[in-house]
């Protein structure tokens, strides 16, 4: 099924459960213990530096962490942008709040993105939310699509009814069938098919990891500073 980007009403199907927004979502892999030097703002506008993990954030109550943007690219960077990164690779196992019985993040309905970026904000505070919200909303989807792929790696056996059996603890039934389902249909399959041919025509690999070259461009330029001075 997809959810439709013109609904903007809580679907009927969407999962009743009290959200928890200051642990972890149960589906995610245990945080890393590694610590990003940003700073958080409070309520009143003070600014202080912290030391802070992914984990950190889903604690944080009337304090945000600053992300600061690359203005060439719209783009996180520092380590306010690769802590946003990680926190988002997070949320997005929260099946309650994202279901992963959708098949385009583009039609994934606007009550379940803006409840998602509301959260978001929640926790990170934005330079202009309207213009980074493109950019942010885009990288949860695409987090969202890998735990789409991983849980179909991990739980797929080779029938629909031995996989439909094969469900993740934390994944609703109704999602996991409906999840499930369109990828033994046929017409998913063979769009799988010419992916993958698609696929073995990029010759040249990717060494730069999950890091952004803007990120990457902003930790050089700052090096240089400090060798200058």
């Amino acid at each position: 099924m997809d959810f439709m980007d013109s609904e903007t009403q809580r679907p009927d199907d969407l999962s009743q459960l009290e959200a928890d927004y200051s642990i972890p979502p149960p589906l995610a892999p245990e945080c890393k213990s590694f610590k990003w030097k940003i700073q958080i703002i409070d309520t009143d506008g003070n600014i202080e530096g912290k030391m802070l993990t992914s984990k950190d954030v889903w604690k944080l109550q009337g304090t945000k962490v600053i992300v600061h943007f690359d203005e060439d690219s719209g783009q996180p960077i520092g380590d306010s942008g690769g802590l946003l990164g990680s926190w988002l690779g997070q949320l997005s196992h929260d099946a309650n709040l994202i279901p992963i019985n959708y098949n385009d993040w583009r039609c994934v309905n606007s009550y379940i993105k803006d409840t998602a970026w509301n959260t978001i904000q929640s926790k990170f505070r934005f330079d202009d939310p309207v213009i980074r919200k493109e950019y942010v909303m885009g990288a949860l989807g695409s987090r969202c699509k890998d735990v789409k792929r991983r849980l179909w790696k991990e739980h797929k056996k080779d029938t629909l009814n031995e996989t439909l059996l094969n469900r993740p603890d934390k994944i609703p039934e109704l999602q996991w069938g409906q999840f499930v389902r369109t990828r033994f249909d046929e017409k998913w399959k063979k769009m799988q098919e010419r992916n993958t041919k698609s696929q073995k025509h990029n010759t040249m690999p990717h060494l730069c990891g999950r890091k952004s070259f803007p990120r990457r461009r902003n930790e050089i330029v700052s090096n240089l500073v400090l060798t200058k001075h």
